[in-house]
């Protein structure tokens, strides 16, 4: 509970801790790391406020209000009615914080189904309840390869989003780990096996890629890389979860650990959050994963039941021997996670990957047509996102796109300078053939304004 003592109160907390001023009890801050104010405008009234908030939201322009084709990892999708409701039950209602051992058996189970689900989809051994995101999920599996071999060195793809490279930056800063890109092969937009192979060493602790990757392409490389690596160097896998619908999972070739963004699988965008990160791993890494796990058991009168099997938090175990200092998990979009996957089933599953992949084929070949675009820029193979590649400046043509009422795509030069012209375009079923066509129609007429 916060509490703001009013001026009365002030005084007598001071006074009881036998300090004069506000300034004595901040005597240890160093003069130049305090700010006498904060830059905030006079208080208002709770109905200013709202009036205020109000007005913004009315600015605001979301997905329902315009043709979307944004993806980046985060995606709109349909989410049934069911998954709301399976939320709401009184079963997953727990009297204590969820990230604790005292969960309610409702909500137990709700989370060792979403583990079962995640592993069988991904065909790995043990998952763990989550981590906070996509990016932390990368952090925490590079401290884990290292906690593995004790190497450290760390090659991730040239193709990763700022977001994810400041995440693993802050996760090693005073580690003593250092990372490393691996270039990319530029007609293909997929990761350069060749290059690899050249900065494998005995000083690398793990190898991350992506699949499909930051330009949405899958990676056959991802297939190979484990048969080029020493056994002792671990295999991080980054997936969109929706694809393994339609691609091989990572856990039959080879991977150590594997990561992905659970947001697309019944979890609302929500403004870029909250959402669950994926990460799953072997069973013979298990002790080294942070989070925390579910598991099975019977209780004292022989009926099954649901308890924390492994919490390796420092505030559960001895803080050496902690794994990670995450002090919470996604508990409760896991479980949204898992409800969209039961609702849809194998085979609902199944038809929706397809689907999406047969969208993005027909949207890329409509925009192929339109003279000065090439989509997709590389030759291989996507899923419902894909990398098109324009004659004209993509910044200014994706600002005139967007005054015509299109959000069109990523611009990925602003992600890898390296990929110049190049932007992508996401798809799902939640797109109407009326949108494909605007968005048509609005590339066509911004590359003829812009230079």
């Amino acid at each position: 509970m916060h509490y703001l003592p009013n001026h009365s109160n002030e005084k007598e907390m001071l006074k009881r801790m036998e300090l004069d001023s506000i300034d004595d009890l901040f005597s240890d801050i160093p003069e130049a790391m305090r700010v006498d104010r904060l830059n905030l405008p006079p208080g208002a009234s709770e109905l200013e406020v709202t009036r205020e908030a109000n007005e913004l939201m009315q600015r605001s322009k979301g997905g329902g209000d315009m043709p979307m084709f944004l993806g980046g990892g985060f995606y709109d999708h349909f989410i049934p009615t069911i998954v709301d409701n399976a939320l709401s039950r009184s079963e997953l209602y727990t009297s204590y914080t969820p990230y604790q051992p005292e969960m309610s058996q409702g909500i137990l189970q709700a989370l060792f189904e979403y583990q079962s689900l995640i592993a069988d989809l991904l065909h790995m051994d043990a998952v763990n309840t989550s981590m906070y995101d996509l990016p932390t999920a990368i952090g925490e599996a590079i401290l884990m390869s290292n906690r593995i071999n004790h190497k450290p060195l760390f090659l991730l793809p040239e193709y990763i989003t700022h977001d994810k490279l400041c995440v693993v930056e802050n996760y090693i800063r005073g580690s003593g780990i250092k990372v490393e890109k691996v270039s990319f092969l530029k007609d293909k937009g997929t990761m350069d096996l060749d290059a690899l192979k050249e900065m494998l060493n005995d000083q690398v602790s793990g190898v991350y890629i992506e699949t499909p990757n930051l330009a949405g392409m899958f990676d056959p490389g991802a297939l190979r890389i484990r048969e080029m690596l020493d056994p002792k160097i671990v295999y991080v896998v980054g997936v969109n979860p929706m694809s393994m619908s339609i691609q091989k999972a990572p856990g039959d070739y080879g991977a150590d650990i594997v990561v992905g963004e659970a947001q697309p699988m019944g979890i609302p965008m929500s403004y870029g959050g909250p959402s669950t990160g994926i990460f799953a791993t072997s069973m013979k890494h298990v002790r080294k994963m942070p989070g925390r796990i579910i598991g099975a058991t019977r209780d004292s009168e022989g009926r099954r039941a649901f308890c924390m099997t492994l919490s390796t938090r420092e505030q559960h175990i001895r803080r050496e021997r902690a794994t990670s200092n995450i002090c919470t998990n996604e508990a409760l979009t896991s479980i949204s996670a898992a409800a969209y996957l039961s609702t849809l089933g194998k085979s609902g599953f199944r038809q929706l990957g397809i689907q999406l992949a047969s969208r993005a084929r027909y949207l890329a070949e409509r925009i192929n047509e339109l003279e000065g675009f090439t989509s997709p820029a590389f030759d291989g193979h996507f899923f419902n996102e894909f990398p098109v590649n324009v004659d004209r400046n993509v910044c200014s043509l994706l600002e005139a796109v967007e005054k015509r009422g299109v959000l069109a795509g990523i611009n990925l030069t602003e992600e890898v300078g390296s990929l110049k012209g190049i932007f992508t375009v996401a798809t799902t079923e939640m797109h109407t053939h009326r949108d494909y066509e605007k968005l048509v129609l609005c590339l066509k007429e911004a590359r003829e304004v812009v230079s």
